[in-house]
Order: C-alpha cells, then structure tokens, then sequence
C-alpha cells in the first residue's frame, strides 16, 4: 500500500508557491500600457513553463513590493501547478521576476527571473 500510494503521489503536479501580497495602487503609473518587444519565456518552480508572446500588451495596475504588476490586456495569462491561477506579471529592472496572482491576493516568485523588455504604448 505504502508504495502504491507513493507512486500516486509522485504523480500529482506541485502546489504554486505563493506568499501573500498587498496590491497598492500607484500614481501616475496607474493605467499606463506596455507592449513586450521580446518573448519571454518563465520557468515557475511548478515545472509548468509560461510563454508570453512578443507584442503582449499590457496595463499597469498596481505595484506589489517585489516590483510592477502588469495585467495583459488581450490575453489571460496563468501559472498552473496543482490547480491553474489567474496572473499578472511582476516586472523589475527588465526582468519579470514573478506572478501577482489577483484571486489569492499572492505573489508567486520565479526561481530565475526572465528577461523581459518592455515598451510604453502611447495612446492612440
């Protein structure tokens, strides 16, 4: 039994490592848009690697203290372990360095931060 159950569980996909994190508005940058000029390619500890393409457009909607959250404007964007989780992306000097995750009020690091361009969208 011991080894049939070992077995099952080798098999099941790991939780998303999260902390929680309080999402704080952020004037002016508030509303601003950003278009990635690269794709980026994340590799969450999950295992489960997230691709978001050149040309993702997305908006500023708060800051969290590890950095800017930026929601995808066309697109949804997830980490998935155990179970999927609506993200944004948290961007630093350059780099997505993690996921907001807006239903659990999270913040999910990456082991390794990604490179990840951005720039302004003027508006129309």
């Amino acid at each position: 039994m011991l080894c049939l159950a070992a077995m099952l569980a080798s098999g099941c996909a790991s939780e998303v490592k999260r902390a929680p994190a309080e999402l704080a508005a952020t004037q002016p940058e508030q509303g601003r848009r950003y278009v990635t000029t690269l794709a980026v390619e994340a590799r969450p500890e999950s295992g489960y690697p997230r691709s978001i393409r050149a040309g993702t457009e997305f908006v500023v909607v708060g800051r969290v203290a590890q950095g800017l959250v930026l929601k995808p404007t066309q697109t949804v964007l997830t980490i998935e372990g155990a179970h999927m989780h609506e993200a944004y992306a948290v961007h630093r000097d350059g780099q997505l360095v993690g996921f907001y995750l807006p239903v659990e009020r999270a913040y999910s690091a990456l082991p390794l931060p990604a490179s990840m361009p951005l720039q302004e969208k003027n508006a129309p």
